[in-house]
């Protein structure tokens, strides 16, 4: 194989034929679709029919402990929405919305509504779909209930069809998909981005925000229509600095900055305040109002928290409120992208990695006994440096991206301190927080 570098920012790897051919041969897609929605529905009767015990239950390992991590996080991490190319959902909605009525979707004909000064539009449908989705994976028990992960998946499956029959250009898998408004900040941070030439003049849903075909970074499903009709026109895997596109972005959303705010309100702080709530409350509600209101305190401790944090930082600085707000929310994505990386994938591997391959392997047929996972010394060290190393890391990730957020929107590095300092505070007390959280028990970071 070869590849030609063709620009400053990447490698041209449709300079090879094998690539070329997989990346403009519409049927390659197909049969990969074609064995991932296989997959994807025998994983579902397996586990309406195979054992109650999630740890030994092929569609509950396959579906939470293979594909969400660390298949999902790792791919959303370094590729961005390289994912839709494999999704069987997404395979689904190509398929059914061809016997629909084609209509546009609502964002097109509305115009966007304002809450609290910042401009909302359909977008943040993602958002609340994202809550749902996680709601009923930890406080339904999806994720540890294998006979309702059946319903759990058919739901969205069902909504997934019932979209595409009303809206054309998949709708569901742009606007209201749980994972594709996560995706879009996810990609934001991504050191690798896989995108066609811009000029090519396929009509596709994507230059809605000036984006490049087959961008990585906005709303592209990877339906692969601008690389199958332009064969000819090259395809690159750009290199750049994680967290980049947040300030050279032409059109920023506030709705993704919301849901970088969701995430980790959903996710690390959900961890630990949410934790100590239960505890609080635990016998004191029913279970499930308890959990919830544990999930939903968190979430709106995060947003809360960093608006209280936005208005110090946009009064001292002088700044406006929505694009200080956009900016600023997207640059707190690192704190919760790298506790799911700890904890979800890093953590989960190591200690129950081996399991994990072995339930997924003997319920494809193939006979397989890896260790279950690494040593209780191993797995110990790892927790230690989760909390004095790999947190702290998340917040200069964090904090970098702020500061050139904060230099970007002001003329002095004066100004830029004072719009700065609000939110470096807010990511460095919350992480020492979590921190003090995990280490006194609250929380212990292997989900």
């Amino acid at each position: 194989m070869t590849a030609d570098r063709s620009s400053k920012r990447g490698i041209t790897i449709t300079k090879n034929r094998v690539v070329r051919f997989l990346l403009t041969n519409r049927n390659v897609q197909h049969a990969v679709n074609l064995l991932t929605v296989a997959v994807f529905f025998y994983a579902l009767y397996r586990a309406a029919v195979g054992p109650t015990d999630s740890g030994q239950n092929f569609g509950s390992v396959v579906f939470f402990g293979f594909w969400w991590a660390p298949i999902m996080i790792l791919s959303l991490l370094l590729f961005g929405r390289i994912w839709c190319y494999f999704c069987p959902l997404g395979a689904i909605v190509r398929f059914t919305q061809r016997f629909g009525l084609q209509r546009h979707f609502p964002m097109y004909t509305r115009s966007k509504r304002v809450a609290f000064g910042l401009p909302l539009s359909i977008l943040s449908l993602t958002t609340l779909t994202f809550v749902l989705a996680r709601w009923g994976m930890a406080d339904l028990g999806v994720s540890y209930m294998p006979r309702r992960v059946p319903y759990y998946w058919l739901a969205i499956v069902g909504v997934a069809v019932v979209v595409s029959l009303v809206y054309q250009r998949q709708a569901f898998c742009r606007y209201v998909c749980p994972a594709t408004g996560v995706m879009s900040v996810t990609a934001k941070f991504s050191p690798l981005e896989v995108a066609q030439n811009k000029d090519t003049g396929v009509t596709c849903a994507t230059l809605e925000y000036k984006s490049d075909y087959l961008s990585t970074d906005r709303r592209c499903t990877a339906c692969m229509k601008c690389t199958s009709e332009q064969p000819d026109e090259d395809v690159e895997l750009r290199f750049r600095w994680p967290g980049a596109t947040v300030i050279t972005e032409r059109i920023p959303l506030v709705d993704e900055a919301i849901i970088a705010l969701v995430i980790w309100g959903a996710i690390p702080i959900n961890f630990v305040l949410g934790s100590a709530i239960l505890t609080a409350l635990g016998g004191q509600l029913p279970g499930l109002l308890v959990s919830t209101t544990a999930y939903l305190a968190s979430v709106v401790a995060a947003l809360v928290g960093f608006a209280v944090a936005n208005k110090l930082a946009s009064d001292w600085s002088g700044l406006d409120w929505e694009p200080s707000f956009t900016k600023f929310g997207l640059s707190y994505a690192p704190l919760g992208l790298m506790w799911a990386l700890g904890d979800f994938v890093i953590a989960g591997l190591l200690e129950n990695g081996g399991h994990t391959v072995n339930v997924v392997a003997q319920g494809l047929g193939i006979p397989l006994s890896l260790p279950p996972g690494a040593s209780a010394g191993i797995v110990s060290a790892w927790v230690s440096f989760f909390v004095t190393g790999w947190l702290w890391l998340a917040v200069l990730w964090s904090g970098a991206v702020a500061w050139q957020v904060a230099t970007a929107l002001t003329d002095s590095k004066r100004r830029a301190a004072k719009a700065f300092a609000p939110h470096f505070a807010l990511m460095t007390i919350s992480t020492f927080g979590l921190a003090v959280g995990v280490v006194t028990g609250v929380s212990y970071p292997i989900a």
